[in-house]
C-alpha cells in the first residue's frame, strides 16, 4: 500500500505544503525499495507533480505523482478514494485553482487509457500506470508574487518555465529573470486579469454552466421523492441524458431535466408514481 496525497492549500501567510494535503492518522508511504522487493513492479518515477499547485501570491502545494511498470499477468491495481478528477481545489482571494488528479494506463503511448476515477483495474505484463494527485489552490494575485520566489520554484521544479511566464508573468531566460520583459508582461496580463474571491477550475465552471442551481433543484426535488436505494441510479441516468444533450450543443434547462426524469420513469414503472409530478 502506498499513501497518496495532494498538496496543501496556500494560506494568507505562506505557500501550501508540497504533497501533504491531508491528515492520515500518521500513515506514511511505502518506500520504493520495499515495493520493488515485494511485488513485481518497477517504480519509474515518484515525486512532486510540477505545475500542479494553483498560482497565487502564495502558491498552492504541489500534488504527488507515481509512475510504475508491472511484470506479472492478472495484476490488479486498486486506487481507492481518489478525488479531484473534475472539481479541483479552488483558489482564494484571486488565487488560481489547483490542477486535477489523473490516472493513466500506458501514458504517452498509442495504448494510452485515461482511467479517470476508476477504483480497480486489471492490467497486463509490461503495462505502465501513472497516478497524479491534485495540487492545491493558491491565494492572492499571482502577478503580485515576488519574481524571486517564482524563480526559486522553477529551480526546485515545482513550477516550469512556461508556467512561470503564463501564470505568474515572470520571464526566465537562461535560468535568470528578465526583469524588463517581466515588467512588460505583467503589465499586459494585469490589464486582462480579473481578481475574484474564489478561483474555480475549468471543469467545475463547465459543469456548473449546465447544472445551474435551478436545474439541480429540479433533480434534487425528484430524488427526494424516491426510495433511497433508487436515488443514486436515477441521478446518474439523468446525468447521462444531460451530458448527451450538452455534447450535442443543446442548452440545458429545467424542462430537459424533467424530460430526463420522465424517461427514467417510463423505463422503470416501479418508480413511475414517485416521478409522476414531473
Amino acid at each position: 500500500m502506498s499513501l497518496f496525497t495532494g498538496g496543501a492549500g496556500a494560506t494568507a501567510f505562506r505557500d501550501g505544503t508540497e504533497g501533504s494535503g491531508a491528515y492520515f492518522s500518521f500513515l506514511k508511504n511505502t518506500p520504493v525499495e520495499i515495493n520493488e522487493a515485494e511485488v513485481p513492479v518497477k517504480i519509474l518515477r515518484y515525486g512532486l507533480a510540477q505545475d500542479s499547485g494553483g498560482a497565487g501570491y502564495w502558491r498552492g502545494g504541489t500534488g504527488t505523482t507515481l509512475k510504475f511498470q508491472t511484470f506479472s499477468p492478472n495484476t490488479t491495481i486498486t486506487a481507492r478514494n481518489r478525488d479531484r478528477c473534475l472539481f479541483t481545489p479552488w483558489g482564494a482571494n484571486g488565487g488560481g485553482a489547483g490542477k486535477p488528479s489523473s490516472f493513466y494506463r500506458n501514458p504517452g503511448s498509442n495504448r494510452e487509457v485515461n482511467l479517470g476515477n476508476t477504483d480497480v483495474v486489471s492490467i497486463d505484463p509490461g503495462d505502465v500506470i501513472e497516478i497524479t494527485s491534485a495540487g492545491a489552490g493558491g491565494a492572492g494575485n499571482a502577478l503580485a508574487r515576488d519574481p524571486l520566489r517564482v524563480l526559486k520554484d522553477v529551480q526546485r521544479r515545482f513550477v516550469s518555465v512556461s508556467a512561470a511566464r503564463d501564470e505568474y508573468g515572470v520571464v526566465i531566460e537562461g535560468g535568470e529573470i528578465d526583469e524588463q520583459a517581466t515588467l512588460a508582461l505583467r503589465e499586459r496580463m494585469g490589464s486582462a486579469t480579473k481578481v475574484n474571491g474564489f478561483g474555480f477550475n475549468a471543469g467545475r465552471l463547465e459543469f456548473e454552466s449546465t447544472w445551474t442551481r435551478s436545474n439541480y433543484t429540479v433533480l434534487i426535488n425528484a430524488l427526494l421523492k424516491l426510495p433511497v436505494d433508487w436515488r443514486f441510479f436515477v441521478k446518474h441516468r439523468v446525468f447521462e441524458s444531460v451530458e448527451n444533450l450538452r455534447l450535442s450543443g443543446t442548452e440545458v434547462g429545467e424542462e430537459n431535466i424533467k424530460a430526463a426524469l420522465r424517461n427514467v420513469a417510463n423505463d422503470y414503472p416501479e418508480i413511475s408514481s414517485e416521478l409522476a409530478f414531473f
